[in-house]
């Protein structure tokens, strides 16, 4: 209903503006896919709202994040959350990425792992400008590499094994 509010004056002032391809708001672009998913500050290459990593681990992980992006000039990040508040972990994750900005605009190439360790739930998305290099398939069989050590609760490892393996099929093998 807000949207066909909306709708409407939007239109109005695109043909009055003359504007050919007016970027859509933020809110408005979102809508149907970040339903329920909750504000989430990003806080750095690894946002660790769950609280699942110590500071060690976190600091090891960024700078590894850090070089990968310093090499691929893709950015890759990680987002840890309790649960998903009702939310699929799918619209969960493809909103955190857009919200965030994740990967360079013009390429749309960020990655972002995201795990709800409550829900026992994890994510690999991806822009779209990176969907040849990590395709689903790929992404998947990441998420089973990952998957022993989080089922032991040793979720910086398995990002560890998940981050090198994305690194290696992206162009980054260390």
């Amino acid at each position: 209903m807000r949207q066909a509010v909306l709708a409407a004056p939007l239109a109005i002032l695109l043909v009055a503006g003359g504007c050919k391809a007016a970027p859509e708001p933020a809110a408005g672009r979102e809508t149907a896919a970040c339903d329920g998913v909750p504000e989430l500050a990003m806080v750095g290459r690894i946002t660790d709202a769950a609280d699942i990593l110590t500071a060690e681990e976190e600091a090891r992980l960024s700078e590894r994040l850090a070089r990968y992006e310093q090499r691929t000039k893709h950015q890759m990040v990680v987002a840890t959350i309790p649960g998903l508040h009702g939310a699929r972990i799918d619209n969960f994750g493809t909103c955190l990425g857009n919200r965030w900005g994740i990967g360079r605009k013009e390429q749309d190439d960020g990655i972002l792992i995201l795990i709800a360790p409550n829900d026992r739930q994890m994510r690999i998305a991806t822009g779209s400008g990176m969907e040849k290099m990590l395709t689903d398939d790929a992404a998947l069989a990441v998420v089973h590499q990952m998957t022993p050590h989080f089922k032991s609760l040793d979720y910086a490892d398995g990002l560890s094994t998940g981050i090198e393996a994305i690194a290696a099929q992206t162009g980054d093998s260390q």
